[in-house]
């Protein structure tokens, strides 16, 4: 109906799935990558949970595609089923012929099939859809069927893809053997408002056009109603086009995304998929009240937690912030430009602050040790000016930004050493970063390109990813950055066909320093991850 209104050859939004809008992020490619390994390796029972609407069914079709011919794959999608009922249900998806309608005869032509699909070098895979409505009995049932194997392989996978609620199943006492078997566990979780942003994004392009027809506010209301969740954004989405069409627009704003919320919502509706309207002025003024109240005993908290912050939690906080900005705040303090050489600084005279009238010297013995230690840091600070924080050399001159391959006992390795040779004996490489960065240079990107080669002449090759940060910043956020650092290492090398079951991910924050943080070249030296390579 409104597609030629978009300049649209196929509906964008549809519900139904279809191979073509399959959009795979970050975490659904980590989540594929990793479901494939365990069904290629023969893992046994591999766990996929996530809430309704998360995309589950589109992750099971993609890796359904992605097997191949020599996997033998049967989906059952509603396994509220009785025993006998179930094997039945069994023996038909996998194209046994047999009838039976005894236990024993099940089992007796299964266990025929997997032999000969072994033999026939096949592999066998069970998808088990809405995983949540199994028994009890019956996953007892299942998990005696993984107990047909050979010697040294497993002859079938059993795949659960339920919502969350089963995984309370597999913690309670009569499931613990079955929850003991399963080797690999991913759960799906809702796309943030940047994701939700890339994939209306990718379905508009497939769908034939490519521009914005969302505005950001609409999306940022899209993701707020959807929370994330692709088949809600799907609907919403749907509705809004066609208001806009009839209504002549040619974007979509907030209000609209707003109107289609309300119209989707059922009454008496209180998820978090329905935009509540805007309450009355009554409620608006106790509320209001309510916040004002809360603020006001909150005030003295927040002012003597502010003391302690400034004059004792992060008194080295403060000192690594002042370090670091010295030099680039300081020349606003100086009556005169700073000159270049060392020698000169020493004439340069701080400016009076506050409510000083003059530049005559001040006794400041009586300031708190945060104010004299600030001073001091901007005094050292005049020597640091000219050196820029994003410049990537080192102490020599040397460009910076270069991966480096280093030895097991922490020496660096001669320039002579190439991709091929990472494979011999433990060896750490040391991927640079950029100040608050988690993106990866040009030159990083090929060490890691090599680095791929390398492990996938070597499958047994397991490496350990540790990111590092210098000590500018809050400590819980230079955490989470050297964790970002890792994971984008990790990330890229998944994207390379590497198993991210063989990559270790860890976040080290401001450990271990390679040069002190009290100089630019050293913080540089600091941003980095390191790679250990190990059999």
């Amino acid at each position: 109906m409104y597609l030629s209104h978009y300049n649209l050859v196929e509906k964008p939004f549809q519900i139904t799935t279809d191979p073509k809008f399959l959009w795979l992020g970050e975490k659904y490619q980590e989540a594929l990558a990793m479901l494939k390994y365990g069904v290629l390796d023969n893992r046994g029972f591999l766990l996929l949970t996530g809430d309704v609407g998360t995309g589950k069914t589109t992750l099971i079709n993609a890796l359904h595609g992605a097997l191949g011919s020599n996997v033998i794959v049967a989906n059952v999608v509603d396994p509220n089923l009785e025993i006998l009922e179930f094997f039945i249900l069994l023996a038909t998806a996998f194209d046994i012929e047999a009838k039976f309608t005894k236990k024993v005869d099940f089992l007796t032509n299964f266990t025929q099939f997997l032999n000969n699909a072994h033999t026939r070098d096949k592999q066998v895979l069970l998808i088990i859809d809405e995983a949540q409505k199994l028994s009890k009995e019956l996953l007892e049932e299942i998990r005696v069927l993984s107990n047909i194997e050979k010697e040294n392989r497993k002859l079938l996978n059993i795949f659960f893809v339920g919502q969350n609620e089963f995984n309370k199943t597999l913690l309670e006492k009569e499931c613990r053997a079955l929850r003991q078997r399963i080797t690999i566990t991913h759960q799906i979780r809702p796309l943030t408002e940047s994701e939700t942003r890339e994939y209306i994004k990718y379905r508009l392009n497939v769908a034939g056009t490519d521009q914005e027809i969302f505005t950001g506010k609409a999306i940022r209301k899209i993701h707020v109603f959807s929370s994330g969740y692709p088949r809600l954004i799907n609907i919403i989405c749907d509705q809004a086009l066609l208001t806009g069409y009839v209504r002549g627009l040619q974007t979509i704003n907030p209000a609209i995304v707003k109107e289609c919320a309300q119209e989707l919502s059922i009454p008496g509706e209180t998820g978090p998929n329905r935009l509540q309207g805007q309450p009355s002025t009554a409620k608006q003024g106790n509320k209001t009240l309510r916040r004002a109240a809360l603020y006001a005993c909150l005030l003295p908290v927040i002012a003597f937690s502010g003391y302690l912050f400034i004059a004792v939690g992060y008194n080295d906080y403060i000192q690594n912030i002042a370090n670091y900005y010295g030099h680039k705040i300081a020349p606003r303090f100086y009556t005169t430009r700073l000159p270049r050489s060392k020698e000169a600084h020493e004439g340069a005279v701080l400016p009076v602050a506050g409510d000083l009238k003059s530049q005559e010297s001040v006794d400041d013995s009586d300031r708190p040790e945060v104010y004299r230690a600030s001073v001091a840091v901007l005094e050292a600070g005049r020597g640091d000016a000219v050196a820029s924080e994003e410049n990537m050399t080192d102490a020599a001159g040397r460009d910076s930004s270069t991966p480096t391959p280093v030895s097991s006992t922490g020496q660096a390795l001669p320039s002579s050493v190439k991709g091929e040779d990472l494979s011999e004996g433990d060896l750490k490489l040391i991927i640079p970063f950029h100040y608050d960065k988690c993106e990866l240079s040009e030159k990083a990107l090929d060490t890691i390109d090599r680095l791929a080669a390398v492990m996938i002449k070597n499958p047994e090759m397991e490496i350990v990813v540790k990111g590092y940060t210098d000590t500018i910043g809050p400590p819980p956020y230079n955490k989470n950055l050297s964790e970002l650092r890792a994971k984008t290492v990790k990330k890229y090398l998944v994207a390379r066909g590497i198993s991210p079951l063989r990559i270790q991910a860890v976040g080290m924050g401001e450990e271990n320093p390679l040069k002190p943080n009290t100089t630019v070249v050293g913080r540089v030296a600091n941003r980095r991850v390191e790679i250990e390579l190990g059999r």
